[in-house]
């Protein structure tokens, strides 16, 4: 066996679940986690390895142990809940302890673009980012708690779309929607899964990536076309508001990657 092929995906939701099919097709070996035992034998009958875990603010319940022991990499894909609360950053220390603790030194975490300030301008992966949002700190902190011990990849997702996920829907049912011109910072779950596949297989860690595709028409053009697609009403944007620019691109992607989206129309 090659122990190079084994990953664990702890949290195995919209986007850990066909990111482990993806994994598998490729001929690895997948362990994935989930926090509710009637989804165990989902997992199984995908040929992926299945673990009750459960992290809360006072441990890990669960066989952590013998989850980690199995892996070459760990993939940590658990946003957080509450985003008003420190309650994120005490569960990820709880697991960063745990892994610490295993011989596992590989880990990839999944964290967003929401680290960085709604008014910080072009961003790129060498900006600091200055969260403007409880739940941007909330991730910061996380980020900084795994980096600490590890050879963590960080990897900042925007705005994730996909199947069963499109933030139009959403915006559509609002009464007012806001900043109409600035530019959209989304990625979608093809390029999501095409991105992480890439670090693992050419080995990228210790690094900063950011998952953002580089097509940023403004909200108001990309949703309002959207909408039309989706048989929506067109969104009600406020023309008078306080206007926020945000662009995030990230060059590593392609220039350390080698990786070419896959879906720059974000449909």
């Amino acid at each position: 066996m090659n122990l190079k092929n084994r990953v664990g995906i702890i949290g195995c939701g919209w986007l850990g679940l066909p990111l482990a099919k993806s994994l598998i097709k490729n001929n690895y070996i997948v362990y994935g986690s989930t926090t509710k035992k009637e989804k165990l034998g989902l997992l199984a009958n995908e040929n992926i390895n299945p673990f009750f875990l459960y992290i809360g603010k006072e441990g890990v319940l669960g066989n952590i142990t013998e989850f980690l022991e199995n892996l070459d990499v760990l993939i940590i894909n658990i946003p957080p809940k509450n985003k008003n609360t420190n309650e994120y950053s005490i569960k990820i220390r709880h697991l960063s302890i745990a892994v610490k603790e295993s011989n596992l030194k590989k880990v990839l975490f999944i964290s967003s673009t929401g680290v960085y300030g709604t008014n910080q301008g072009k961003i790129d992966s060498y900006t600091i980012p200055k969260p403007s949002s409880q739940n941007g700190t909330n991730l910061l902190e996380a980020e900084k708690i795994i980096n600490n011990n590890f050879s963590t990849t960080i990897l900042r997702l925007g705005g994730l779309i996909g199947p069963e996920r499109n933030p139009t829907k959403v915006l559509s049912s609002k009464k007012t929607v806001y900043n109409p011109n600035s530019p959209v910072n989304l990625i979608h779950l093809t390029d999501c899964i095409g991105i992480i596949k890439c670090i693992i297989k050419k080995n990228k860690w210790g690094k900063i990536y950011l998952g953002v595709s580089p097509y940023h028409p403004s909200r108001e053009s990309y949703y309002n076309s959207q909408c039309i697609k989706l048989g929506l009403n067109k969104i009600n944007f406020a023309k008078k508001s306080n206007q926020t620019y945000r662009e995030i691109t990230d060059k590593k992607i392609a220039e350390e990657l080698g990786y070419d989206f896959k879906n720059l129309n974000l449909e």
